[in-house]
């Protein structure tokens, strides 16, 4: 258990406020949720990928991998979840010798609808933005597990345990590093909530990374 959880906070190393937490703790209470994220710390090796990696352009870094994010929020709220940002680091080719620490903006997602192929449709997407895992966590909370989506750490396919999400023991589930929270934003988008113009590009984008 001990491994299990160095290996937890070496994916997320920030633990989030206590609003942030108790609106969290709701949204798992209720639904299946997840955490992803399109940032990579070279958004253009596609290296271990198990799909063609989704083009972007982009002047730097940051830049190609905020766009890569902004296509995947749009995906997320095309299929009808909730969606709202969070900011950590992650260890990208954890174990390897070129393992490198990321700062990245992820995104906490929520299953509002209850589609049944939610964590199939994270899985997916963490695929095509070629990610080593991605977060996947049943309603309740508990029993909480990295899906390996590339051929780095955890392994394509395979599932690694990461314990539960319990009030008052949220520790056993995210730690702090340096004393800096995440950012865990006040309302949780939806595609319903958005403007119709907005709408209308995230259609588009949408259907651009998921043809």
């Amino acid at each position: 258990m001990k491994k299990l959880m160095e290996n937890w906070n070496n994916y997320t190393k920030e633990v989030l406020t206590e609003s942030g937490l108790s609106r969290m703790w709701t949204h798992m209470q209720d639904h299946q949720t997840g955490m992803i994220t399109a940032f990579r710390g070279d958004p253009d090796d596609d290296e271990g990928c198990v799909m063609d990696p989704q083009p972007v352009e982009g002047e730097d870094a940051l830049d190609k991998n905020k766009m890569r994010n902004r296509d995947l929020k749009a995906t997320l709220l095309k299929f009808g979840y909730g969606v709202t940002a969070v900011e950590g680091t992650y260890i990208e080719n954890y174990m390897k010798k070129n393992a490198v620490e990321v700062k990245e903006d992820s995104m906490f997602v929520v299953n509002l609808e209850d589609d049944p192929k939610f964590f199939a449709n994270l899985e997916m997407l963490a695929q095509k933005f070629c990610q080593d895992s991605v977060l996947l966590v049943p309603q309740s909370g508990e029993g909480a597990y990295l899906k390996g989506t590339n051929n780095s750490w955890p392994g394509l396919g395979a599932d690694e345990p990461v314990g539960s999400f319990t009030a008052g023991k949220e520790a056993e589930f995210m730690t702090r590093v340096k004393g800096r929270p995440v950012v865990f934003k006040e309302e949780l988008e939806t595609y319903k909530s958005q403007s119709r113009l907005s709408r209308m590009a995230i259609s588009a984008i949408a259907k651009r990374v998921l043809k």
